[in-house]
């Protein structure tokens, strides 16, 4: 049966045998192509297409968990999207060049229904937060797909990305779309497959390639260009203090990380303080300390900008 099924669909029986184990949840499967080997990957590269993935999954946890859609998300996660990235379980690799697969557990559907592939069953019959999470990521990946294919085909510019904010599309997930990749110019191929337990119409694959991982990759660097990130903190060291005059408030410059940037990028950021906060700030300096401000980032020419700084204190040792 298993010979039969994995011929007539074109699967490997392995790949069969871990959907039937666990029909309890949702499987995505993400199919890279590295080069090297079968079945194994550069560790750099290995590294890089894990934190993408969890990315992925972590971006439309967020998208499912609140009505407002952003281009940028805030680097200050809801808490039931964290709750529940707690219970996302990373599968077993599996035969191909390089399969990367993540679990998410579904309730169970009391009753007999099969839903479309939005999604859609009888009417009033509401969808797991599980599973909407499932369908965001189908959902904002056909998107982001299909926003690259417009910049590639017709020349569009960062229209195509922003007219699908609604539908999740937003720098975050054009990051993670564009870090699974694993550097290979090959195309990603990312299945979806619905737990039996709360069954769906099947689906077919969203095939991300070489050249949508290069718009992907200009559209996030151009979005977060565009559009200030609420709610960032800052954490690192001060490099710089400037004011008119030995009292008053002044410009500060601080080299560090943004909290929640999965890339852990040092930045410069530049903001203002009061007087009494450029004080700590000088002690810091002097001191080699690290320390914490909190505000909305955006980006000035080749300068990002802290606007509204708060929460401005250093870091105990």
């Amino acid at each position: 049966m298993l010979e039969t099924l994995a011929t007539v669909e074109d699967r490997s029986e392995s790949q069969i045998v871990a959907e039937i184990s666990r029909s309890d949840a949702d499987v995505q499967y993400v199919r890279t192509r590295p080069g090297g080997d079968p079945g194994t990957m550069p560790i750099e590269d290995g590294v890089r297409a894990f934190e993408s993935l969890q990315q992925w999954v972590l971006v439309n946890a967020v998208s499912a968990s609140s009505d407002r859609h952003r281009l940028v998300q805030p680097s200050r996660k809801p808490a039931q999207a964290l709750d529940f990235m707690r219970s996302v379980r990373l599968g077993p690799t599996l035969e191909g060049s390089y399969i990367l697969t993540v679990y998410i557990p579904i309730p169970p559907l009391i009753g007999q229904m099969t839903l479309d592939a939005a999604g859609v069953g009888f009417p009033g019959i509401e969808q797991p937060f599980q599973r909407r999470v499932s369908l965001s990521l189908r959902e904002s990946t056909i998107q982001a797909v299909a926003a690259a294919d417009e910049v590639i085909r017709l020349g569009r510019g960062m229209d195509s990305f922003t007219e699908r904010v609604a539908h999740g599309v937003n720098a975050n997930l054009c990051e993670a779309l564009s870090g699974l990749s694993s550097g290979s110019s090959d195309p990603v191929d990312i299945e979806f497959s619905w737990a039996l337990s709360r069954p769906m119409e099947p689906t077919r694959p969203v095939v991300v390639t070489s050249n949508h991982v290069a718009v992907l990759r200009e559209a996030a660097q151009e979005l977060r260009a565009q559009t200030p990130a609420e709610d960032v903190r800052v954490v690192g060291a001060v490099v710089r203090l400037h004011r008119e005059g030995s009292m008053g408030p002044g410009e500060v410059s601080i080299a560090g990380i943004v909290e929640g940037d999965m890339n852990d990028k040092l930045r410069r950021v530049w903001f203002d303080l009061p007087e009494d906060s450029y004080g700590v700030a000088t002690q810091a300096h002097e001191r080699g300390a690290t320390v914490s401000v909190t505000g909305t980032l955006a980006r000035r020419g080749n300068r990002y900008v802290l606007q509204h700084p708060s929460d401005f204190y250093v870091i105990p040792d």
